[in-house]
């Protein structure tokens, strides 16, 4: 079978990893394809990785120009499914279709939907010629069928974290950051974008020194709201708590040295980043927002609080922190709760299944 994914660009987020994790796992009846739309950062990552990658700019989400050169493309390497990730790309597969009919469609939801009654009525129509829709928890197919979408055109199939690689390890990051061993470490990893919820993290931790002074956290990633984030820093008196770490490689050396994650997010179809803390053995304090009920309620792995309650927020954290001795069972349910239903295994199988089911 060959597939093709197409994607905007190779990043640094959830989609990207997913790709990754099918390009580092394939079974021997199924080659990978991508297109991108132009050069991200993370491009020569998967150049390195597959001679198979394309840049094929589409402009718009009606491109036909697009649309043709990729209906060529497929036809030239026999192309079975295309499985689009985002608007755009799933616009422009579908209308790939008019030059190459015989190509299977899969249009992946990461994202939670809301969109405007336009962007909804083209939805319903495009997903009339998409032979099924991937839905990475429970929350995004609601809102794929709240938009008038067939429930049988859906299929949830899960993010899953490689825990072979997500798990606890011995490592010096404390002392590489002169991090005392009695301070409490929190770490939030994630991109400074509003829907990750960083001005509410702050206001948490403002809260959270007034329980607890001796602490530490880490905010891991780039993005553009990181100058506005780091001026609330400093208004609130909170330099020596918080350290931005910026774009760090090697991620699971810090998750190993966390005593708690911290997911803020105003929305969340589902978190990698909360899979990865919990697979590594870490509790999670999580907004409950999209799909992270759905990790929660698979297990005890932390605590859940409504987004927007800052108060509420720290007590949480406080509360995990005064059970610390719990800690050790705690991280072992964590992973558990990873491995059962969260796995990379399972994900990968679930979705090579999709490919053949759909290719008979």
């Amino acid at each position: 079978m060959n597939i093709l994914h197409m994607i905007s660009s190779m990043e640094k987020g959830g989609a990207e990893t997913y790709i990754y994790d099918i390009l580092d796992n394939l079974e021997e009846d199924i080659s990978i394809h991508i297109i991108c739309s132009h050069r991200g950062s993370a491009h020569h990552r998967l150049e390195e990785k597959t001679d198979n990658v394309e840049i094929v700019e589409m402009r718009n989400v009606l491109d036909i120009r697009a649309a043709r050169r990729i209906a060529s493309y497929c036809r030239d390497n026999d192309i079975d499914v295309i499985q689009a990730h985002f608007l755009r790309e799933n616009y422009i597969a579908v209308l790939s279709k008019l030059f190459n009919p015989k190509v299977q469609i899969i249009w992946t939801a990461h994202l939670i939907q809301q969109n405007n009654w336009i962007i909804r009525l083209f939805n319903r129509i495009f997903s009339l010629f998409v032979d099924r829709i991937i839905c990475v928890s429970k929350a995004v197919g609601s809102s794929v069928i709240g938009e008038g979408i067939p429930a049988a055109k859906t299929k949830l199939i899960y993010n899953g974290v490689d825990t072979n690689r997500f798990k606890y390890m011995e490592n010096g990051i404390r002392e590489k950051l002169a991090i005392p061993e009695d301070s409490l470490l929190l770490t939030t990893i994630a991109r400074f974008h509003r829907d990750k919820g960083h001005r509410f993290l702050i206001d948490s931790l403002k809260e959270l020194k007034r329980h607890i002074p001796n602490f530490k956290a880490l905010l891991v990633g780039e993005g553009e709201e990181k100058g506005i984030i780091q001026r609330k820093v400093r208004e609130y008196g909170l330099d020596d708590q918080v350290i931005f770490l910026g774009y760090v490689e090697n991620i699971v050396e810090i998750l190993s040295a966390t005593d708690i994650y911290l997911s803020p997010s105003v929305m969340e179809a589902i978190s990698f980043s909360i899979l990865e803390a919990l697979s590594c053995g870490i509790p999670v304090v999580a907004t409950q927002v999209g799909g992270v009920p759905e990790i929660f309620e698979r297990g005890s792995c932390g605590i859940l609080v409504p987004f927007g309650d800052e108060k509420v927020f720290a007590k949480a954290i406080v509360d995990l922190y005064n059970n610390r001795s719990e800690y050790r069972d705690i991280g072992e349910s964590c992973r558990a709760l990873v491995e059962e239903n969260f796995s990379q295994a399972k994900m990968l199988k679930n979705t090579f299944d999709l490919y053949r089911e759909l290719v008979q």
